[in-house]
Formats: C-alpha cells, sequence, structure tokens
C-alpha cells in the first residue's frame, strides 16, 4: 500500500472484503469519507481513509450501530465504553429471551395438563419470606450506592470468601460502566420455580441492572450482577 496514493473503490473493497454497497451507506452516514479524482465521481480513498473503514467494518463486526460508531468519531466517547454498551444490551437481551422461554414453557405445561390459562393464575406463586426480601431490600441500596460493608454484612461466610471484595468492586465497576445514570428501581420478584431465588430490576438510563440474590439459611450464598431489557418488562 505505500506505492499508491489512492485506491479505487474496487480495489478497497477486495482488500477489506466489503462491497461498493456498504461502503457507500458508511459515507451516506458520515462514518467514512472517500477521494474523488477530477471530474469523476468514481470513489477513491487514501491510505488513512482505508484505515478508517477498517476500523469501521471492525466495530459493525463487533455490533456497534453507526450511531455508535459516530459518536466514537465526533463525540469523543470512549471505546471501552461502548464495547462494553453493546455487551451488556445482549446480555438484557438475553436474558429477556430466556424469560420468554421459561413463560412459554410454563403455558405449555399448564396446557398440557389441561389447565385454561386465561382463566387462573397458572405462575407459580412466591414463596420468598418478608425476612429475606427486606435483606434483598438493603443489599439493592448497597449495591447501587456501592457501600460493599453493608452488603457483605448479609453474604454467607462460603459467599464472602468466594467472592472477595476487591473482585466484587471490579465485577461491580465494569457491570455499572455501561449504565448511564440511576432512574429508580423498577421491581423485585421472586423466582418462579425457586422459592429461594429473587431479583431486583433498577432502571438507569441507558440499561436496565439486574440484581440475582440466592438464599440460603437467612443469608445471600449467590449473587449475579446482570442487565435487563427495559422495554420488554
Amino acid at each position: 500500500m505505500n506505492q499508491k496514493q489512492l485506491y479505487d473503490i474496487t480495489e478497497v473493497c477486495k482488500m477489506l472484503g466489503t462491497t461498493s454497497r456498504t461502503l457507500r451507506f458508511y459515507e451516506e452516514k458520515g462514518i467514512i469519507q472517500s477521494t474523488t479524482v477530477g471530474i469523476s465521481s468514481r470513489r477513491h480513498y487514501t491510505e488513512e481513509q482505508i484505515t478508517t473503514v477498517r476500523n469501521v467494518l471492525v466495530l459493525r463486526t463487533l455490533g456497534l450501530s453507526v450511531k455508535a460508531i459516530a459518536e466514537l468519531q465526533t463525540k469523543g466517547a470512549d471505546l471501552k465504553d461502548a464495547v462494553l454498551s453493546k455487551r451488556a444490551e445482549i446480555y438484557a437481551s438475553i436474558d429477556s429471551r430466556i424469560r420468554e422461554i421459561n413463560l412459554l414453557n410454563e403455558a405449555l405445561s399448564a396446557l398440557e395438563s389441561g389447565k385454561d390459562i386465561f382463566a387462573e393464575d397458572w405462575q407459580l406463586s412466591s414463596a420468598m419470606n418478608e425476612e429475606e426480601k427486606e435483606i434483598s431490600r438493603i443489599c439493592t441500596d448497597a449495591v447501587l450506592s456501592g457501600d460493599a460493608d453493608t452488603l457483605y454484612e448479609h453474604l454467607s461466610p462460603r459467599l464472602a470468601e468466594y467472592m472477595p471484595r476487591d473482585v466484587y468492586r471490579a465485577v461491580r465497576k465494569d457491570t455499572f460502566a455501561p449504565l448511564g445514570d440511576f432512574v429508580s428501581i423498577d421491581k423485585t420478584v421472586a423466582d418462579d420455580k425457586f422459592s429461594n431465588k429473587l431479583y431486583c430490576f433498577a432502571r438507569f438510563s441507558k440499561l436496565g441492572l439486574k440484581i440475582t440474590y440466592v438464599f440460603h439459611n437467612g443469608m445471600i450464598d449467590g449473587l449475579w450482577l446482570g442487565y435487563y431489557d427495559m422495554n420488554a418488562r
């Protein structure tokens, strides 16, 4: 590439394994540029422009939207935050789909046993006791505020040993990075099948935070931080 100053669009497409239609689309969206020669309208690219095209193709492979790429280019957005945000979006989508599958499985089980899902509540009721609900409330506040001391007061010795505070703080930092500003607690619900498992859903400006608690002998024996699709709930 060092011997040529400009590269025809056909050359660039072969070089990068893409199509001229894709390059034209990206140029229309303003995330790449091309160069014209003389009166010809045919697109050519400098080495610097080819580098930009290659970077855009990498980001698109990662699933970043054209809008997100434009923000990286024009607003100085952080690349790591953009990747974390996309990963969180996918996690939220997966979680929502799993929830839908579980509900469909429950509906099928009810139908196969002759129940009318329109006439009765066929979902399992919560057996979570009030003490555990109160612990989850306290710990959710602690997770949201970053109060590790209060949180660890309610963790089982096994979980506290398995998840040292520095590990928890690092996980929390990475999980919270793409969320945006806190908005509100959405809801707290018990698992449909496991009475010792509870989920807390917290709304943020960009994503939803899902906190999963598993209780054993009145203490939290399992804790996961994840995401959920706020539009699906």
